[in-house]
């Protein structure tokens, strides 16, 4: 920008070769040399921290006039910055020595007596002091500038706050993204960041700099306001504020150091909303929910078993839930339970609960285990259904059957009895399938956000792995054995677990909530050709059918008035499952047929498959529950969808198989149905 005439002398220029001119174009010199880089990274330190620079001495070659070469010289330089009344850095001052001579004299003073006596021994003196510092600088300069790297690329925000006003000296990358502006150095935090004085912090800077206590904040809220123009923003920071002491003990200035937490008080109250909302819903439905830990330790009771059994609030947690029962069912479900509990097999019992009233009642009991990826069991979730009137019923019929003494009033009467449970039972599914859909969708919110989350950490381990690598290649004495291990091995090992069991959680919500919604829907009866919806399942089947050089045969099939889209679930279920099934030793066949029973028709769908065990004939129907080897895809859904569509229909469902040679599904619909004799 302009210069004085010592400074045309010593570089031997006129003001026209300079003017307007960068200074490394002017004077070049090697951009890898040691004396390129001292004089530039000057620079940049004026630049970066707005302060005065000094460099006692440098090596720095000027190009001699009419293309004859270089001059070697030798120089001590000051570079100030100057400021324009916004406060704002314009140009940077260079006051510089040449100190060319006084060099040659010290290195001939090495050499040869040329110099003696006080004089000499003053100049060499000197630069060897010269010398010592301009090492120490560089090297403390190195340590800086490692440290303001380590600093701006710290995950945490990080500043330094200057004397009592409190003024920028340094703040990272983190810190200007949280506050949301970049002009902080040389600004106190009353100019910088006006919003926070009426919030009670700048007071809470005063104190740690007047009693030099450091104060540590948790979750602190403060709103910060980037512009008058922008919307202010609600942000949550655990930080330090840390007094910085000088030597003669008093408190210089304050570091800060924090992470901003916004984001993570928020996957909180989500969560907590969440399970407010689980506990809500869990607590409004007729059904006894209880859940246990993985070695069957009873932690959980809704509100309907307290209210049921009328025991105080946690009398039950442990082991206290097995003397609720009869005492001649004690010792079979404690042995059922165990069972369970050894080999992960679901629970299913029929025992007699103590109710309110002292009365023993008859419930089924059943309880799931939920696993990890690894298949270890993490939490047990359990109903009780009151199923007393039901099994009453079942007992009176049977009484009635053995002494055939059942008139036909009776009759009536149980089996008004027995529809009137029903009709009850399938309300207790119609709620069951409601809690399904809302425990799903609930559960989906918290999911998105783990989803997002475990995105930002895949992104996070990005940057913390190219951080690693620049630290692990400029200091490898700083790499631990755990940090290396955490970083290389652990973190994406556990980033990967977390996606892949969010995937998994993901796939489950959406097969629940499509059951749900099936169970919710009105049914529309109309006339259906079950020969042509039947003959377009085989067309879609087509290729699974080539590939398994498999037939499926379509025997005398009666029309019927019904829902199509349930009819079409229901068989397409049935012969998919049975496709898939098919033993590969031997060609497959799969055989559709039906028999008109008068109010009735009855379908059959037989296959040749690997059969079905007899002990899971009705487990099979229950939801997550599945037979024989697991070599399919599936989510244990399909035929308990099946079993709820045919009984909204107003028919059974039933299973016959021999294991190795096939089995046989049976059907049995009404011939005509309209939407008052929906069972649901």
């Amino acid at each position: 920008m302009g210069m004085n005439e010592a400074y045309l002398r010593a570089t031997m220029r006129t003001r026209e070769e300079l003017v307007g001119r960068n200074m490394f174009e002017a004077f070049p010199s090697d951009p890898d040399s040691a004396s390129h880089k001292q004089l530039r990274g000057s620079f940049e330190r004026v630049i970066a921290e707005k302060v005065t620079d000094h460099i006692p001495l440098i090596s720095y070659a000027i190009p001699l006039p009419d293309g004859q070469g270089f001059d070697e010289r030798f120089w001590s330089a000051t570079h100030t910055p100057l400021f324009n009344e916004a406060g704002e850095l314009i140009s940077i001052l260079q006051h510089t020595v040449d100190v060319t001579e006084l060099h040659q004299l010290r290195n001939l003073a090495k050499t040869s007596a040329l110099l003696t006596g006080p004089s000499a021994l003053i100049e060499t003196d000197m630069f060897r002091r010269a010398q010592a510092v301009q090492e120490v600088n560089q090297s403390l300069s190195k340590e800086r500038q490692h440290l303001q790297e380590l600093f701006e690329q710290a995950p945490g925000f990080i500043a330094a706050l200057s004397g009592t006003d409190h003024v920028f000296t340094m703040a990272n990358a983190a810190y200007r993204q949280v506050v949301g502006r970049n002009d902080l150095i040389g600004k106190s935090v009353r100019e910088a960041l006006p919003e926070v004085v009426e919030q009670g912090f700048i007071g809470l800077l005063d104190r740690v700099h007047q009693t030099g206590e450091p104060f540590v904040g948790r979750g602190v809220r403060i709103v910060l306001q980037q512009s008058p123009e922008d919307q202010p923003e609600e942000h949550f920071l655990d930080f330090v504020y840390q007094p910085i002491f000088s030597r003669d003990g008093t408190v210089s200035g304050i570091f800060v150091q924090g992470h901003d937490v916004t984001d993570h008080r928020r996957a909180e109250n989500a969560l907590r909303e969440s399970e407010e909302r689980f506990r809500a819903i869990a607590n409004s439905i007729d059904q006894l929910i209880w859940a246990t830990r993985p070695d069957g330790f009873h932690d959980y009771y809704n509100q309907r078993w307290y209210e049921y059994t009328g025991v105080p609030e946690g009398s039950t947690d442990g082991v206290g839930w097995n003397g609720m029962f009869h005492p001649e069912d004690r010792e079979l479900a404690w042995k059922t339970w165990r069972r369970s509990l050894e080999t992960g097999e679901p629970y299913h019992i029929e025992y007699r609960l103590r109710h309110r009233s002292g009365e023993y009642r008859w419930v089924l009991g059943r309880a799931q285990p939920v696993r990890d990826d690894e298949g270890r069991i993490t939490r047990w979730y359990g109903t009780c259904t009151d199923i007393h009137d039901l099994k009453q019923a079942q007992e009176a019929l049977r009484e009635s059957r053995e002494r055939a003494l059942q008139s036909e009033e009776e009759t009536r009467r149980l089996a008004a009895m027995l529809a009137e449970r029903v009709t009850e039972l399938d309300a207790a599914n119609e709620e069951i399938q409601r809690f399904a859909y809302i425990v799903s969708h609930d559960l989906r919110a918290p999911l998105v956000n783990i989803m997002g989350f475990t995105s930002e950490l895949e992104n996070a381990h990005e940057e913390i792995e190219t951080f690693y690598g620049k630290v692990s290649e400029a200091q490898p004495a700083l790499i631990t054995p755990e940090a290396r291990s955490a970083i290389e091995s652990d973190l994406a090992e556990s980033i990967g677990f977390i996606r892949s069991s969010t995937v998994k959680m993901d796939k489950l919500i959406n097969a629940i909530l499509r059951l749900s919604r099936e169970g919710r829907r009105v049914l529309v009866p109309e006339s259906i050709s079950m020969d042509q919806l039947l003959e377009a399942q085989r067309q879609s089947l087509a290729h699974q059918l080539q590939e398994r050089g498999a037939e499926l045969i379509f025997e005398n099939i009666p029309h019927i008035t019904s829902d199509r889209l349930a009819i079409e679930q229901v068989f397409g279920n049935l012969i998919d499952n049975a496709v898939k099934y098919l033993d590969l030793a031997r060609a497959g066949r799969i055989v559709v047929r039906g028999r008109d029973l008068g109010h009735m028709i009855r379908y059959e769908v037989e296959d040749n498959g690997r059969g079905i065990d007899e002990k899971d004939y009705e487990r099979i129907f229950d939801l997550f529950r599945r037979s024989g080897t697991q070599d399919q895809q599936g989510e244990g859904i399909g035929l308990a969808h099946v079993r709820a569509l045919v009984r909204r229909l107003g028919g059974t469902i039933s299973v016959t198989s021999r294991l190795g040679q096939g089995s046989t599904f049976t059907v049995t619909l009404p011939k005509y149905i309209s939407v008052s004799s929906e069972a649901a």
